[in-house]
C-alpha cells in the first residue's frame, strides 16, 4: 500500500519555491503596468521627457504604451520553439535577461528614443517569462493543487503592481523631481528579473519537458522527489509518467510539433479559437483604463492631484490582489466557465453604469474641468474600482489557467505563445486607441466597452468549454 503524500515535506516545499520563482515573472508584468501608469505624471519624469500623455501627446503616449507588445509580438515565433528545444527555466532565463538588458537602456536614456528602445526590450522579455512560466507550473505542480497554483500565478500580477504604486508614492510624497525619482524605480524592474535568472539555476525542469527530450529517468526522479514524497511506488508516479508518455507520442504521430498543428484538425481549431479569444477578451475588457491609463483617466473623475493619483494607483492595486487572491481559491469549486460568464457579464453592466455616470457629471463640461456633483464623481470611481474587483477576481483568476487547460498537451508551449501574442496585439491595438480615444472623447470613449464586453459575452457563452477536471 502507497504511503500517503507529505504536502509539507522537503520535496513539496522546494516544489512551492520552484512555483514561486515562475510566479515572480508575473510579478514582473504587474510591476511594468503600475509603473507606466505612474510615472508618466511624476514630474521628473515630465522634466525629462515632456507631457506625454495622451490629453497633450497622444501618438508618443500610444507608442510608449504599445511597444511593450511590439516587442513581445516580434517574439512569437520563437518563444515555443524556445521552450521546447531547450526547456521551461532557459525561457525563463532569457526572458529575464532580455528585460534587463531593456531595464538598464531606460534608465540610462537621455532621449525618449532610448527609453523606447528600452521599452521594447522589456517587452521581448515579458513574452517570453510568461510564456515560459504558467506552462511550468501547470506542468511541475501537483495534481492536487495544480489548478489553484496555476489561478494564483495570475496574481502575482497585482504583487508586482503594489510595490511599484508604493515607491512611485513615497518618491513624490519625497518631493523628488529630478531623473533619480523615474530612474530608481524603473531600475529596480530589474531586480525581480535578477531573482528569476538566478534561481532558475537551482530549481527542476519540467517532467513533460524532460520526457521530450529523451530524460524519462530524469522525469521519474522528479515525480519520485517532488510528487510522492520520495515513494518510488506510490501510483501517481507512474500514472503521471504514462500520461505524459502518451501525450508525446500522440504528438509525433501527429506531427503537432509544429504552430501548423494548432490549426491541423477541427478539435485543434477549435481550441485555438478559444485561445486567441481569451488573448483578445481579457485584454480588452477594459482593464487598461483602470491599470496603465487610470491616472491619465482620473480627472474626468475629478481628481488631479499627481499625488492623489500615485495613492489610489497602491489601492487599487492592493484591492485587486485581493480580489484575485480570493478568486483564485475558488477557482476549482466554482469551474472555469461561470467565471467567465458572471464576469464579463459584470464588466458590461459596470462600464454602462460608469459611462451614464460620467455622463451625469459631466453634463455642463465645457472645459476639461468637470461641473456635476462631487458625489456622482465619486461614486463613477467607485463602479470603475468594482470593476477592477470583478475582473481581478474572475479574469485574473483564469487568464493564465484556462488556455492551459483548453490546449492539448502536445501543442501547450506554442499554444500558449499564439495566446502571449493575441494578448498582445489586443493591447497594442488598445494602447493606440485609447491614447486618440481619449484625447478625442475623454470619458465617452468608456462606451466602446459596453459593447465590446456584450459581445465577448455572448461569445463565451456559445464557444467556451468548461475545463474542470
Amino acid at each position: 500500500m502507497a504511503e500517503k503524500i507529505n504536502f509539507q515535506g522537503s520535496g513539496f516545499m522546494f516544489l512551492y519555491f520552484s512555483v514561486f520563482i515562475a510566479f515572480l515573472n508575473s510579478a514582473i508584468n504587474g510591476y511594468d503596468n503600475s509603473l507606466m501608469s505612474g510615472i508618466i505624471i511624476m514630474d521628473g519624469f515630465v522634466g525629462d521627457f515632456g507631457d506625454l500623455s495622451s490629453d497633450k501627446n497622444p501618438a508618443i503616449n500610444g507608442l510608449l504604451f504599445s511597444l511593450i507588445q511590439l516587442g513581445a509580438v516580434t517574439m512569437f515565433p520563437f518563444v515555443g520553439p524556445i521552450n521546447d528545444k531547450f526547456g521551461r527555466r532557459i525561457g525563463m532565463q532569457a526572458g529575464s535577461a532580455l528585460i534587463v538588458v531593456g531595464t538598464i537602456l531606460e534608465i540610462s536614456s537621455k532621449s525618449i528614443a532610448l527609453y523606447c528602445i528600452g521599452r521594447y526590450c522589456i517587452g521581448a522579455g515579458v513574452c517570453t517569462a510568461v510564456t515560459s512560466a504558467p506552462t511550468y507550473v501547470v506542468e511541475i505542480s501537483h495534481p492536487v493543487f495544480r489548478g489553484r497554483a496555476t489561478a494564483m500565478y495570475n496574481s502575482g500580477w497585482n504583487v508586482g503592481a503594489v510595490p511599484a504604486g508604493i515607491l512611485l508614492y513615497a518618491l513624490q510624497k519625497a518631493g523628488a523631481k529630478d531623473s533619480a525619482s523615474w530612474q530608481i524605480p524603473c531600475g529596480l524592474q530589474a531586480a525581480w528579473s535578477g531573482v528569476v535568472f538566478v534561481g532558475c539555476f537551482f530549481i527542476p525542469e519540467s517532467p513533460r519537458w524532460l520526457v521530450a527530450a529523451g530524460k524519462t529517468d530524469q522525469a521519474r526522479a522528479f515525480l519520485v522527489k517532488y510528487h510522492a514524497s520520495g515513494d518510488a511506488d506510490h501510483p501517481i508516479v507512474t500514472e503521471q509518467l504514462k500520461e505524459i508518455e502518451l501525450a508525446i507520442e500522440t504528438e509525433a504521430s501527429q506531427n503537432q510539433g509544429t504552430y501548423a498543428a494548432l490549426f491541423n484538425n477541427r478539435p485543434n481549431r477549435l481550441r485555438s479559437f478559444v485561445v486567441i479569444g481569451v488573448g483578445f477578451f481579457s485584454q480588452a475588457a477594459g482593464n487598461w483604463i483602470a491599470g496603465y491609463f487610470q491616472s491619465q483617466i482620473l480627472p474626468y473623475f475629478g481628481i488631479t492631484s499627481t499625488e492623489d493619483k500615485l495613492l489610489l494607483n497602491i489601492i487599487t492595486s492592493a484591492i485587486s490582489l485581493l480580489a484575485a487572491l480570493v478568486g483564485s481559491s475558488f477557482v476549482d469549486k466554482i469551474g472555469r466557465r461561470p467565471y467567465l460568464l458572471i464576469g464579463t457579464f459584470l464588466y458590461t453592466f459596470f462600464f454602462l453604469a460608469l459611462t451614464i455616470l460620467l455622463a451625469i457629471y459631466n453634463q455642463n463640461e465645457v472645459t476639461d474641468t468637470p461641473k456635476g456633483p462631487k458625489e456622482v464623481g465619486i461614486t463613477a470611481f467607485v463602479v470603475l474600482q468594482l470593476f477592477g474587483i470583478a475582473y481581478a477576481f474572475c479574469w485574473t483568476s483564469i487568464n493564465a489557467l484556462y488556455p492551459v487547460e483548453v490546449l492539448s498537451y502536445s501543442t501547450r508551449a506554442k499554444g500558449m505563445a499564439m495566446c502571449q501574442a493575441f494578448v498582445n496585439i489586443a493591447n497594442i491595438i488598445q494602447s493606440w486607441i485609447l491614447s486618440y480615444g481619449l484625447n478625442a472623447y475623454k470619458w465617452k470613449f468608456f462606451s466602446f466597452y459596453v459593447l465590446f464586453n456584450a459581445f465577448a459575452l455572448v461569445m463565451i457563452y456559445f464557444y467556451f468549454p468548461e475545463t474542470k477536471g
